[in-house]
């Protein structure tokens, strides 16, 4: 059980992960907004569903702080580094100081972490696990925490309504939205019923659930005129981001319990932090080597659309000579 376990949580990332990319990739272009309506959820959802509540707090906080925050750091200095170095700026440039500042804050949500501020992620999460945790430990029953997490569901989208310039440290504001998604794993993976239910239907559910996310989310798009963003906190509607994304969650959970075992997407899943870290580094400098690809083929371009005009001629002309020849040189 254990085992199939693993194999549907690795896929379920390797979704999200390709999302998550494939969505940078997009920029602002097209349908870039119907991955951000669900992908952050889903995350979230997972990790809620990998919560341990047998770990003492203290052991969830040990452990969150080895995975997630040891992690952070150790890539924030690298990426600030080099970014500082890439840049020629001095170290005592005001923009520099700022960004030192923010790898301690946490927060990519005020311009800081400009060096990579995908890694937002990482301290939001450990806020979120640390919050969770907390709620578990007052041994709230089902019911209770559910309400508990309804709450904070109304919490954190007031902030983003009434509090849209509040940015806290490790991302707390967005914390407030995340454990709602988080808790909402756990709770779900613990409750039969819930379980069955998708386990029983999975085949409707993804093709199902999947039309009506992206009618929903293409209707908030338009209304709003921007994307849901949990790391900004642009939750646009309240209805339509929380059944937006877990329309999106259930949907391509049920997609990766359909598939079951898939190798590739399995290994995507158990490098999604290493994946999620590390791609906007490499896009980065794919960009600029495609841009200067694209700008030397610019300079043949000429040279290119006279090899193909002579040698289009000279092949239909060779083609004629000797349709000329057969008919007008004919033997008696």
């Amino acid at each position: 059980m254990q085992t199939e376990r693993i194999h549907w949580i690795d896929i379920t990332r390797g979704i999200a992960i390709i999302f998550v990319i494939y969505a940078h990739v997009l920029g602002n272009q097209g349908i870039r907004y119907l991955f951000y309506a669900f992908h952050m959820p889903l995350f979230f959802f997972i990790s809620g569903v990998l919560f341990r509540k047998d770990d003492g707090f203290l052991t969830v906080v040990k452990k969150s702080a080895k995975s997630l925050i040891i992690p952070y750091f150790i890539l924030a200095w690298f990426f600030y580094v080099w970014w500082v170095l890439s840049n020629g700026s001095s170290f005592f440039n005001p923009a520099i100081i700022t960004q030192f500042w923010g790898i301690f804050y946490g927060n990519s949500n005020n311009g800081m972490l400009a060096f990579n501020d995908v890694l937002w992620f990482l301290p939001t999460l450990f806020v979120t696990r640390v919050m969770f945790a907390a709620l578990t430990k007052i041994s709230l029953k089902t019911g209770l925490l559910a309400l508990t997490l309804l709450l904070f569901s109304i919490f954190g989208y007031a902030l983003s309504v009434f509090g849209p310039d509040v940015k806290l440290p490790f991302g707390f504001e967005t914390a407030l939205s995340g454990i709602v998604f988080y808790g909402a794993g756990f709770l779900w993976y613990r409750g039969q019923s819930a379980k069955k239910m998708i386990l029983g239907h999975k085949r409707l559910i993804f093709p199902a659930f999947l039309l009506i996310m992206i009618l929903l989310a293409t209707i908030d798009f338009h209304n709003f005129g921007r994307q849901i963003d949990m790391r900004l906190n642009n939750l646009n509607n309240y209805f339509f981001f929380y059944v937006d994304a877990f329309l999106g969650i259930f949907s391509w959970l049920s997609f990766a319990l359909i598939l079951n075992k898939n190798v590739l997407l399995e290994a995507f899943g158990r490098y999604s932090l290493v994946l999620f870290a590390w791609h906007p580094f490499v896009f980065k400098y794919l960009n600029d080597y495609i841009l200067n690809l694209i700008t030397a083929v610019k300079t043949l371009i000429p040279a290119i659309y006279t090899i193909i005009t002579v040698s289009v001629i000279l092949f239909a002309n060779s083609i004629y000579e000797n349709l000329r020849k057969k008919i007008f040189f004919r033997p008696s």
